[in-house]
């Protein structure tokens, strides 16, 4: 009987099935024939010329343009250095290293301009650390890595230096006045630290660095007191102030979000935020460590600077002159430090929603913000909403727990409290 086999043609048997495949394939080797067969022209598609070219047809009512974006210029051709010179210039628009190649009838025909675009093309290659030696663009905002990574890296500081500082250069008022440079000289005239910038007008003139500053504000904030310091400090402006004021800080201000103190959760966390509030208290002023130099008592040798962080202390583990592992005295005259000072913001009364108690949080104020706040008065706070290790409420949680059986309801793991880093203060009245 055989078994059935479905081809589309009907049902067959399996001797009958093979026996016409064996006849279609001796068929393509004696006649050629195209297997499968095609038609010249789809059915069913076009019936004439007419219907197949009904939407290009012409439509008066439709078929105007606007006159400014149609380009009636005629242009020459161009050589092959105008042209690699062009392709040039695309790429370091776009962030782009592109390989430059002429086949060898147009280097003939390049003649001395070759020798300008390879110099062109070498320094696309080669990028320095200065903003001043790389004044090309860099495309920073396609990223490859993290954005806390991506900040670190040497191209990219140094284009957001680049970037920053050509804002503070060329940023003007719908007066023509350089909103900046003016700020700079009243700074200095006034013997201060700080230049406030407006973020609306940094959003405004590179929305990039703005979003970054709220994403990223520790290390994008560390960037432009570098640049702002380096530019009161040049040449053309006064490069003797140093000498008056070590550093120079970058304040932001006119953040547009305002958050309640009682709002501020885990997803605000390591990013610059904006609360209002009253002072309650304050604290005195202390010396903190920034910058610390150890002496090995073993062979009196001097070691460091230590740049230390509110994060963690960084100590020598190694002296590298004798070998030994210490132990390490910090030597308290080579060692730098700066101003200290801690607030307790609380909510406004008007704030609080009915039933609930006010909510205080503190706040870090360092170099000069010192005492630019008092008890009793309302303040708008702009700082980075950050955690620290609570050694005080760790101490009591530990000591109320037994070491061998802890009671319910405590821990023995350390608590961490949420802080704010000041970064511009200013009383609510002269608030902008």
């Amino acid at each position: 009987r055989g078994t059935r086999v479905s081809d589309g043609l009907g049902w067959l048997s399996a001797p009958v099935m093979v026996h016409q495949m064996a006849w279609v394939f001796t068929k393509r080797r004696t006649a050629k024939i195209s297997w499968p067969p095609t038609r010249s022209t789809p059915k069913g598609l076009f019936v004439d010329d007419t219907v197949r070219f009904r939407d290009y047809a012409a439509i008066p009512e439709l078929d105007h343009y606007k006159s400014e974006l149609l380009d009636h210029g005629s242009y020459d051709t161009i050589d092959a250095g105008a042209r690699l010179a062009a392709e040039a210039a695309i790429s370091r628009r776009f962030g782009l290293r592109r390989h430059m190649r002429l086949s060898l009838h147009e280097e003939r025909d390049a003649g001395s301009s070759m020798k300008a675009v390879q110099a062109n093309s070498s320094r696309l290659n080669t990028r320095s650390s200065s903003p001043e030696s790389c004044p090309q663009e860099i495309n920073i905002e396609i990223m490859r890595c993290p954005l806390r990574d991506w900040i670190t890296q040497t191209n990219t500081r140094t284009e957001i230096k680049r970037r920053f500082r050509n804002f503070l250069l060329t940023y003007e008022s719908p007066k023509g006045v350089y909103v900046y440079l003016e700020q700079i000289k009243q700074m200095c005239a006034n013997n201060l630290a700080s230049l406030k910038v407006s973020y609306p007008q940094l959003s405004a003139a590179v929305p990039i660095l703005a979003m970054w500053t709220t994403d990223v504000p520790r290390e994008v904030l560390e960037i432009f007191d570098e640049v702002a310091a380096e530019l009161v400090l040049s040449s053309e402006h006064f490069p003797s102030y140093k000498n008056i004021m070590p550093e120079v800080h970058v304040r932001i201000v006119d953040l547009p979000i305002l958050d309640s103190i009682q709002v501020l959760r885990r997803i605000h966390q390591n990013k610059l935020v904006r609360a209002c509030g009253v002072v309650t208290r304050r604290s005195g002023t202390y010396p903190q460590l920034k910058l610390a130099k150890f002496t090995c008592l073993s062979c009196q040798a001097l070691l460091g600077p230590f740049i230390q962080s509110s994060e963690e202390e960084a100590t020598p583990s190694l002296c590298p002159f004798c070998r030994s592992n210490g132990p390490f005295h910090l030597h308290h005259e080579e060692s730098h430090f700066r101003n200290y000072q801690r607030i307790a913001l609380q909510e406004l009364p008007g704030a609080v929603p009915p039933g609930h108690v006010p909510r205080t949080k503190e706040v870090v104020l360092l170099d000069d913000l010192i005492d630019v706040a008092r008890p009793g008065e309302e303040v708008d706070v702009t700082g980075i909403f950050t955690h620290c290790y609570d050694m005080e409420t760790t101490g009591n949680v530990i000591s109320r727990t037994p070491t061998s059986r802890p009671r319910t309801g405590h821990s023995t793991l350390p608590v961490i409290a949420t802080i704010l880093e000041g970064n511009h203060v200013a009383k609510c009245d002269l608030a902008t």
